[in-house]
């Protein structure tokens, strides 16, 4: 039974995620739980504020790591916000806190990787931001596909699609990047599934691939000193423990 004996890890989510908990589940860790917070607004300006609200009952349950997990308003609302949000969630929680964006970051600066292939499932608004953030960090995105699933359905709701495309698409999407003079490839969202193709993606691109929910779970066990024996996730897994560092907290001040 998963009951977190070795470690519980909270994840303050966007009210229109339905995939990370499963994605995270499925990996079946052993004393490893996820419980989570869920936002109930989908303005990015709210939702960043609302996250910041949920981690004053976080000291309740009992948890040992706190992860912001909404990719694109932890990088989105500018330098400010990437700076200080885990911050500001820090101080109500009192445990350690990473953003989204920010586990990406320290799994990237971990891989020492510069040059990177970059995917998304955003806007191009988004998708420009996204890029914008990796630059600050000291990265060279050398390409960059942004899908909008949205655009490809009836349906209103913006995130409703793309929680439901199986990890095969991510896969696709990812084999068909320029990442020819790429150092990795990288996967950002919450909503996108990819825990299921990461290790395969590697083997087929011969190069790291780091997505964020791969990052946001490496950076859970890096900081919990849980290892990641028998995960098939790629190489950012098999990276020695240790306190993983978050390099685009340097880089922005």
């Amino acid at each position: 039974m998963t009951n977190g004996w070795r470690g519980r890890i909270g994840l303050i989510l966007p009210a229109d995620n339905v995939l990370i908990e499963p994605e995270l589940y499925a990996l079946e860790l052993s004393g490893v739980s996820f419980h989570t917070l869920r936002m109930t607004t989908t303005d990015h300006e709210a939702m960043r504020r609302q996250g910041v609200e949920l981690a004053k009952s976080i000291t309740e349950l009992g948890l040992d790591a706190v992860v912001y997990a909404c990719a694109e308003t932890s990088f989105n609302g500018g330098s400010g916000v990437r700076e200080t949000l885990s911050e500001l969630i820090a101080e109500e929680c009192g445990l350690p806190v990473v953003t989204a964006t920010n586990a990406m970051l320290a799994a990237l600066e971990a891989m020492t990787v510069r040059r990177i292939a970059v995917l998304t499932p955003y806007k191009e608004e988004s998708g420009q931001a996204f890029e914008s953030t990796m630059r600050e960090a000291g990265l060279v995105v050398v390409s960059a596909v942004h899908r909008d699933f949205s655009r490809e359905s009836t349906d209103a709701r913006e995130w409703f699609i793309t929680n439901r495309q199986p990890a095969s698409t991510a896969y696709s999407m990812a084999r068909a990047l320029e990442s020819a003079d790429a150092d990795a490839i990288v996967i950002a969202s919450t909503n996108l599934a990819t825990l299921a193709m990461i290790a395969q993606l590697e083997r087929d691109a011969n190069k790291p691939v780091v997505s964020t929910n791969q990052s946001i779970l490496w950076w859970c066990l890096q900081t919990l000193g849980i290892a990641a024996d028998g995960l098939d996730l790629g190489s950012l897994m098999d990276l020695p423990l240790g306190t993983p560092k978050l390099p685009a907290m340097e880089a922005l001040r």
